[in-house]
């Protein structure tokens, strides 16, 4: 392996390692910024779903858009049905599914809590330019289609990030 070829995969690693971390810390931040109005950000996020989809989601399509499995949903969603943030119904033609709709209250939670959230946002964001932001979020979004795709530690990579 080359000199150069080493320092690539230290980056590579270091990249990982980041990633990872403040991924992890971009969580309890979270669960600490709301934690006074008793709901996790892993609860706002189906209302952030459930904002785009007016006529409501089923559990399948909410937990696929999430990334969560059917049984992690339920909990969440019987918080929220708990709470009168959402509302559950059977699926007309197919009496096995739910579907889940926001309720009034639900988006005026996720309208509250977003507010403070943005203003996190911008704290955390401060000083970085739109060109950082852009080239980050095409970085992660090629990161994650990877990460979802096949394994194949025998291919070369594509040239995705060549303009990067």
């Amino acid at each position: 392996m080359s000199k150069i070829d080493e320092e690539r995969s230290a980056v590579q690693i270091l990249i990982k390692q980041r990633i990872a971390l403040v991924s992890r810390q971009w969580t309890a931040r979270a669960a600490r910024l709301f934690k006074t109005s008793g709901y996790t950000n892993a609860q706002r996020a189906p209302l952030y779903l459930l904002r785009d989809a007016p006529t409501g989601m089923t559990q399948t399509e909410l937990a696929t858009g999430l990334s969560l499995s059917e049984p992690t949903l339920s909990r969440r969603i019987a918080r929220l049905l708990e709470d009168g943030l959402v509302s559950k119904h059977r699926l007309l033609g197919d009496g096995r599914a739910n579907l889940i709709k926001l309720e009034p209250s639900g988006l005026q939670a996720l309208h509250s809590s977003e507010a403070t959230a943005s203003r996190d946002r911008n704290l955390l964001f401060q000083g970085l330019s739109d060109e950082d932001l852009g080239v980050t979020l095409r970085v992660l979004n090629v990161l994650a289609s990877r990460i979802s795709g096949p394994v194949d530690i025998g291919g070369e990579p594509e040239g995705e990030l060549a303009s990067v």
